[in-house]
């Protein structure tokens, strides 16, 4: 493989769909290498190689349904980013998909511009939630939110560290933030600790529904 190509797996047993993605992973990649597979076993085989910069992955697989297959494709390959591509929204499970360490979560009703984006996103290092599949998927009983949608502890935090959450809105990643704002990895994860503390939650994903939640 030349050194310059992006490699995206597309794991999905339905050709059609293969096809739509590898043409809008050409769109948006001109350096991309598409590899397909259509079950768990192979993209397995394939992610040994340790080729794949990015898996785009279907849950419904014919070895494997649900979040079973995910959770072998991340304990083969932790280091690789994920992002799921589903009919189902399921709250819950997507809770679940995101607990795994996915980067991104796409519904497969997804327009264009919403697909082009997410993969924009993660390959720049960031974290693509979508707004309709997550926004029933923060935490439960609605941890970090007040009666009314405020969140909570919200008032306590800093300018920084608003700044910072408004960056981890857009889906930055840490090193992305750091970038952005010029200031040390380290720091902005401190930012990050502080600002899950003060708003009540225990991760990235319920901050960002939290932020949602209050300017909805």
């Amino acid at each position: 493989m030349n050194g310059a190509n992006y490699c995206i797996l597309i794991a999905d047993d339905h050709p059609l769909y293969r096809n739509a993605m590898c043409n809008v992973v050409g769109e948006v990649f001109t350096d991309a290498l598409v590899q397909e597979c259509e079950d768990i076993a192979s993209a397995l085989q394939q992610l040994e190689q340790g080729t794949i910069d990015l898996v785009l992955l279907d849950l419904s697989m014919p070895d494997a349904d649900g979040i079973e297959g995910l959770s072998r494709l991340r304990a083969a390959a932790p280091a690789t980013p994920v992002i799921v591509c589903s009919a189902r929204d399921d709250p819950a499970l997507v809770r679940d998909c995101f607990k795994l360490g996915i980067a991104g979560y796409l519904p497969k009703s997804s327009g264009m511009e919403v697909t082009r984006h997410a993969l924009q996103l993660v390959r720049d290092g960031g974290v693509y939630v979508p707004s309709e599949a997550l926004a029933e998927a923060a935490a439960p009983a609605g941890a970090g939110l007040q009666d009314g949608g405020e969140v909570d502890g919200a008032a306590a935090l800093t300018p920084r560290q608003r700044t910072v959450l408004a960056l981890l809105e857009r889906g930055m990643s840490n090193k992305a933030i750091a970038r952005e704002l010029g200031i040390g990895e380290i720091t902005v994860k401190a930012h990050v600790s502080a600002i899950l503390r003060k708003l009540g939650v225990e991760n990235r994903l319920q901050a960002i529904i939290a932020v949602r939640e209050k300017k909805s």
